[in-house]
C-alpha cells in the first residue's frame, strides 16, 4: 500500500451570515483540501483553513506549502507514517494548518487500512476505547438582542447542555447585556461559556469584567487576555471567579509548556488544525492532563473534513470531557460534505473506516476557489 497520487484543491467556504469576533468579521473561510490516493484506490482527506488570531499561516501560505508536504508523502506507506510526519514537521514548521491537513489524510488512510474509524485509531493509541457520542456546545449568534435570544432559545429547545457566546463585538456594557439575555433565554440548566479572544488588555481589567460576569453562572472564559500576556493570564487565573481556558495562548508545544509552567489556565482548548493535526492535539491533551488540566476540542470554523478530524480527537479524549465546540458546520452556506447531525446536544460517531467523509464532485466544484494542482513525484 503506497501513496501514488496527491492533489491540492483551493477552496472557499462562505458563511451563511457574517460572524463577528474580537479579531475580525468572518464572511468566508478560505484554504485548501488535500487528497492523497493510494495504489489500491483508497483516498485520504485533509483540510487546511487557517483563521486570523492564532498565529497561523495565511490561507495563501497553506495553499503554497501543501504541494510540498504532499510531495513528501508520494511513494510512502501510510501505515508507517512516523518518518513522514517528522519530515513534514521540519518542512512545515511554520504552517500548522497545512501539517494538520497532511496528518488528517494520513490518519484517514491508516484507519481505512485497518478497517476502523480514525477516532478508534486515535483512542487505541491513547490506550482508551473511542466514545460512541461526543457532547457539543451550541454557538450563540445574533447581531441584535432579539436575534441572540432566539439563538439561545433554539439551542435550549434542541437539547444542548452547553452554549458558547463570543465577546468583543462591542463595548463591554453592551456585551454584559448580551450575556444577561443569553443566560435568561437559556435558563439555569444549560452551561454558558464565553470566548473573549483576548479583548481585555490586562489582568486588572479582565478581573473587573469577570467579577461582573460571574453572577450569570459562567462555566469558563476562553482567552480573556491577549495570547502573549501569559503573566497576566496567570495572575488572572489565581483570582478569577470563573475558570480560565487558554486558547490562543497554547497553540504549540512550547506555548502549552509556558501555560502549564505558569499555571496560567484551568482548561486547554484544543484546535487540532491550529496544533498541526489530530496527532499533535492528542499529545497536547495528554501533556495538559498530566499537569492536572482539563482539555476539550473545538474547530477553527473549518469545513467538513477538518471538523471530522476534530471530532475524532474529541472521541479519543479521556473522561470527564467538557462539551466540545464542534457544532459549527451549520454556519457554512457551502461545505465539502454533510455536517454530522447533532441530536440533543450530542454527535454520534460513525463506524465507517477512516474519517467517514466521502468527496462529492459537485460539492467540491461548488467550493472551488482556484485551479487544482496535481502533485508530481
Amino acid at each position: 500500500m503506497k501513496i501514488a497520487r496527491a492533489r491540492v484543491y483551493p477552496i472557499a467556504l462562505p458563511l451563511r451570515a457574517p460572524l463577528a469576533t474580537a479579531h475580525e468579521t468572518i464572511e468566508v473561510r478560505r484554504g485548501a483540501l488535500l487528497v492523497l490516493e493510494c495504489d489500491d484506490g483508497r483516498v485520504g482527506l485533509g483540510e487546511a483553513t487557517p483563521i486570523a488570531g492564532f498565529g497561523l499561516e495565511s490561507h495563501q501560505a497553506a495553499r503554497a506549502i501543501l504541494p510540498a508536504l504532499a510531495g513528501l508523502a508520494l511513494g510512502c506507506d501510510p501505515r508507517e507514517p512516523a518518518a513522514l510526519r517528522s519530515r513534514a514537521a521540519a518542512l512545515g514548521a511554520f504552517a500548522p494548518c497545512a501539517r494538520g491537513a497532511l496528518d488528517s489524510a494520513l490518519l484517514d488512510l491508516e484507519a481505512q487500512a485497518q478497517g476502523i474509524p480514525v477516532a478508534e485509531l486515535l483512542a487505541r493509541r491513547c490506550g482508551r476505547a473511542m466514545r460512541d457520542t461526543v457532547s457539543v456546545s451550541a454557538l450563540l449568534r445574533g447581531r441584535t438582542l432579539d436575534e441572540l435570544v432566539e439563538s439561545a432559545r433554539v439551542a435550549r429547545d434542541a437539547g444542548f447542555t452547553c452554549a458558547k457566546l463570543k465577546l468583543g463585538a462591542g463595548p463591554f456594557e453592551r456585551e454584559l447585556e448580551r450575556v444577561a439575555a443569553a443566560r435568561e433565554s437559556l435558563g439555569s440548566g444549560i452551561l454558558l461559556r464565553l470566548d473573549a479572544n483576548g479583548i481585555f488588555p490586562d489582568a486588572a481589567r479582565a478581573l473587573e469584567a469577570l467579577e461582573r460576569l460571574a453572577p450569570f453562572a459562567i462555566e469558563l472564559v476562553e482567552q480573556p487576555v491577549p495570547a502573549a500576556a501569559l503573566a497576566a493570564l496567570a495572575s488572572l487565573r489565581d483570582r478569577s471567579p470563573i475558570r480560565i481556558a487558554a486558547d490562543e495562548s497554547a497553540v504549540d508545544p512550547d506555548s502549552l509548556e509556558r501555560v502549564l509552567r505558569l499555571r496560567a489556565a484551568d482548561v486547554i482548548v484544543l484546535k487540532p488544525s491550529a496544533l498541526g493535526g489530530a496527532t499533535d492535539a492528542l499529545a497536547a491533551a495528554a501533556r495538559a492532563r498530566s499537569a492536572g488540566l482539563a482539555a476539550f476540542a473545538t474547530t477553527l470554523l473549518d469545513g467538513a473534513v477538518a471538523r471530522a478530524a476534530a471530532l475524532a480527537v474529541a472521541a479519543a479524549l479521556p473522561e470527564p470531557l467538557l462539551a466540545c465546540g464542534l457544532a459549527t458546520g451549520d454556519l457554512l452556506a457551502r461545505d465539502l460534505a454533510d455536517v454530522p447531525v447533532v441530536v440533543r446536544g450530542e454527535v454520534a460517531l460513525s463506524r465507517t473506516p477512516g474519517l467517514g467523509v466521502v468527496l462529492d464532485d459537485a460539492r467540491l466544484a461548488s467550493c472551488s476557489d482556484g485551479v487544482p494542482l496535481e502533485v508530481a513525484a
